[in-house]
């Protein structure tokens, strides 16, 4: 770090800052800080109010707090809108979605919603519902006369969302080894005032996810794939799961982090 001490102001001013209101200073409306020859930079002070505002380009570090060492626990990401916390930068505004089936009855090779959050099968009298036989869910459901029990399978993105990862954890109920798959879809769900509300269209996949050998005796732990991380508010978010081996009672938690877009 240099040092002023003995230098003349005519050959320093240019490494000197000042508030670009050379004739109020600092006051109630921020002044934007500038070099001794009037470069602007970043910064912007007034008596009660601190900015930062990229000049030229944004970037993943427009503010950064480290620790001694020289790690990052604070960043303002200016390029990507986010602001990132901790060690492990994680979006400041991460969230966790769950959804839980205590067991599930399936018919092999068929998808079947799971339960959003704390509503599972042991807490409720809920009926399997099903959406296709394909290697994905069908992309569209219409749940009739049993669209109370759909209400209890989906999560409502209240804002823009994006989803950062998918985890879960899988058992069934005998001995004999299965394969579990486990989809997160995203969906237009209607509702326009007529009895079409709640009909899903639009199916998009987010992540999905295959466990092997599953059986009592064991719980697999998977991290699915992520296919596509964006929800737009007002989308609804499910999660299928299937038996592709045999009928044997599912039983799953699956964990989604998401931060707001």
């Amino acid at each position: 770090m240099g040092s002023l001490a003995g230098k003349s102001p005519k050959d320093t001013y240019k490494s000197l800052l000042k508030v670009a209101d050379e004739v109020n200073g600092v006051s109630t409306s921020a002044s934007q800080v500038e070099d001794g020859e009037g470069t602007a930079t970043c910064l912007s002070v007034g008596d009660d109010n601190l900015q930062i505002k990229p000049q030229n380009d944004n970037s993943t570090t427009t503010l950064a707090v480290q620790n001694e060492g020289g790690t990052n626990l604070l960043t303002v990401d200016t390029t990507n809108s986010c602001v990132k916390t901790g060690t492990t930068q994680t979006y400041a505004n991460t969230q966790i979605l769950e959804f839980c089936a205590y067991r599930l009855v399936p018919t092999a090779g068929t998808h079947y919603f799971v339960p959003c959050s704390g509503n599972s099968f042991q807490q409720f009298a809920m009926a399997e519902l099903a959406n296709g036989t394909g290697t994905d869910p069908a992309t569209t459901f219409d749940a009739g006369d049993t669209s109370d029990e759909l209400v209890c399978m989906l999560f409502l993105a209240p804002y823009n969302l994006t989803i950062d990862s998918v985890k879960f954890m899988v058992s069934t109920d005998t001995d004999t080894d299965t394969t579990i798959n486990v989809h997160l879809y995203k969906f237009t769900m209607t509702n326009a005032g007529g009895t079409s509300d709640g009909n899903l269209s639009g199916g998009t996949l987010l992540a999905n996810g295959q466990a092997t050998s599953v059986d009592r005796n064991v719980i697999k732990t998977v991290g699915a794939t992520i296919d596509s991380s964006s929800v737009s508010a007002d989308e609804v978010i499910a999660c299928f799961v299937e038996n592709e081996t045999n009928t044997d009672d599912i039983n799953l938690r699956v964990q989604v982090l998401y931060h707001i877009a």
